[in-house]
């Protein structure tokens, strides 16, 4: 818990540097609700639409005509581009904002005129680690669907109760799976920031210093993550009815979360690699809360 109180403390204390993250994930989020607008206005024609959706035997039948008159072209295309927002602005936010807390660590200094340094001094190694990390991930599907492929012939050829607990057993190891490699590479961009190293020495460390605290990593990540997402349901239930705004403020409370996760990897991070912070820091984060 001490990690986690550390992390809270250091996000309180420099707030500041939370608001380009913050900031930039809320606009997607706004974009998505000028496309709402389109769909709230035409949900009143919801029954029809639906009708219009079955055939002459009652089945549910729908057409893009259909989905389009439901949802319009407003959502349609906030939806595309809302995406492609959140792409383009987190591969800018995350690498400032990795570099903006590693630099508060290492001089005790860091405010929003470091942003951009840290952006264009992490966002190569950044857009490289996304990249291998996407690649890892459709590796590991891709080997369970092979799995699975196999279970399947067992299914036809062999026994369907042999087949049946392999696709169970399968399953349970992929999830398995999944977790110890989000796990496992959790640090890995910390790693790259703290040692100011190469994307593949940054991979080891993190599997090298994950290795010892893989269960307090684990249940302080679902803790965080718990606490962002109850929060943000709270808060979408209080202004979640205000269009635009309303899901706007929602993501500022999950990527509030999100920020404090970072920290905690640092804090983690650094004490198993002896990688302390400096005086300063120490000064300022005992310096009442």
């Amino acid at each position: 818990m001490r990690y986690l109180e550390n992390a809270f403390k250091f996000t309180f204390k420099n707030f500041i540097i939370t608001i380009p993250l913050l900031v930039a994930m809320a606009i997607p989020s706004m974009v998505m609700g000028v496309g709402s607008l389109g769909f709230l206005f035409n949900i009143k024609n919801f029954e029809q639409i639906f009708s219009q959706m079955l055939d002459n035997n009652g089945q549910f039948m729908p057409t893009y005509h259909m989905f389009l008159s439901l949802y319009g072209p407003t959502m349609i295309i906030s939806m595309i581009v809302s995406t492609f927002l959140t792409l383009v602005l987190s591969i800018l936010v995350y690498p400032a904002t990795y570099g903006m807390i590693n630099k508060k660590y290492e001089t005790g200094i860091s405010t929003l005129s470091d942003m951009t340094n840290s952006m264009t001094k992490y966002i190569g190694r950044f857009v490289l680690y996304g990249l291998l990390k996407i690649a890892m991930w459709i590796g590991m599907v891709v080997v369970y669907l092979i799995l699975i492929a196999i279970a399947i012939v067992i299914v036809t050829a062999v026994s369907s109760v042999a087949g049946a607990i392999l696709i169970v057993l399968f399953t349970l190891a992929f999830i398995a799976a999944c977790i110890a490699l989000a796990v496992y590479t959790s640090m890995w961009f910390t790693s790259v920031c703290v040692e100011d190293t190469d994307i593949m020495t940054g991979l080891k460390n993190s599997f090298r210093y994950v290795a010892g605290s893989f269960w307090t990593i684990l249940g302080m990540s679902i803790l965080i993550s718990l606490l962002g997402t109850i929060a943000g349901t709270i808060i979408g239930m209080v202004v979640g009815w205000i269009p635009i705004i309303g899901g706007a403020v929602s993501s500022i409370v999950s990527y509030l979360a999100e920020f404090i996760s970072i920290v905690f990897f640092f804090e983690i991070y650094r004490e198993k690699s002896g990688k302390y912070a400096c005086e300063e820091y120490y000064k300022q984060m005992n310096s009442g809360f």
